[in-house]
C-alpha cells in the first residue's frame, strides 16, 4: 500500500506540479475523478422502472449521437450548395442513405424507446425532432410525421428537460463514463 501511495505522489509530482515564473508558489493541478455510487430504490417498481429506462437509453443513445454527427455533417455540406434545388437533392440523397442503413433497426424500436430517442435527439442537437424535420423537409412533412407520432402515443415536439428527465441524464452520464 505504501508503494502505491509513493508511486501516486511521484506520478502527480511528475506531471501536476507547475511553477509560474511570475509567482513564487507552486500549484498542483490534479485530474478530475468521477465518483459514482450504486443507486438505492425505495420500491421494487422504482428499480424496475430504472432498469427499463436504462435498457431503453442504452439502445437508442447511439442513434442520437449518430443523428447529431449526421446533422452537423449535413449542415457543413449544405453551405456549399447554392440553389434550393441542389440543397433539396442533397437532403433527399442523405435521407435515402440514412433510411437504407437504419430502417430495419428503427422499425424495431418500441414506443417508449422512440420517446426516449426523441428526447435524446433534442438533448444532443438542441432542436426538437419536429424542428429538424421542418427545417429539412418542410412544414407539410413535419406535420405528417407529427400526426403519425401522435397516433402511436409519441410527440416529436417534446423537449429534453434536465429536471424532469434527470434519470435519462444520469444514464447518459454513466454511458459516457463507460460504466454501462
Amino acid at each position: 500500500m505504501k508503494t502505491l501511495i509513493v508511486a501516486l505522489f511521484i506520478s502527480i509530482k511528475a506531471f501536476a506540479i507547475q511553477y509560474s515564473p511570475l509567482d513564487s508558489t507552486y500549484y498542483i493541478t490534479l485530474p478530475t475523478c468521477d465518483i459514482v455510487s450504486n443507486r438505492t430504490f425505495k420500491t421494487v417498481k422504482e428499480r424496475t422502472d430504472w432498469n427499463v429506462l436504462k435498457a431503453n437509453v442504452k439502445k437508442v443513445y447511439p442513434y442520437s449521437i449518430y443523428v447529431k454527427m449526421k446533422l452537423a455533417e449535413m449542415d457543413a455540406q449544405l453551405a456549399f450548395y447554392k440553389t434550393k434545388k441542389e440543397k433539396n437533392t442533397f437532403i433527399a440523397k442523405s435521407e435515402k442513405e440514412l433510411i437504407s442503413s437504419f430502417e430495419s433497426e428503427i422499425k424495431k424500436l418500441t414506443v417508449s424507446q422512440g420517446k426516449v430517442l426523441v428526447k435524446l435527439i433534442d438533448k444532443e442537437t438542441n432542436s426538437t425532432t419536429y424542428q429538424i424535420i421542418r427545417e429539412r423537409r418542410g412544414v407539410m412533412s413535419s406535420l405528417l410525421w407529427q400526426g403519425v407520432s401522435l397516433m402511436f402515443g409519441g410527440n416529436l415536439k417534446v423537449e429534453f428537460n434536465k429536471e424532469s428527465d434527470k434519470n435519462i441524464e444520469d444514464i447518459v452520464n454513466l454511458i459516457e463514463l463507460g460504466l454501462l
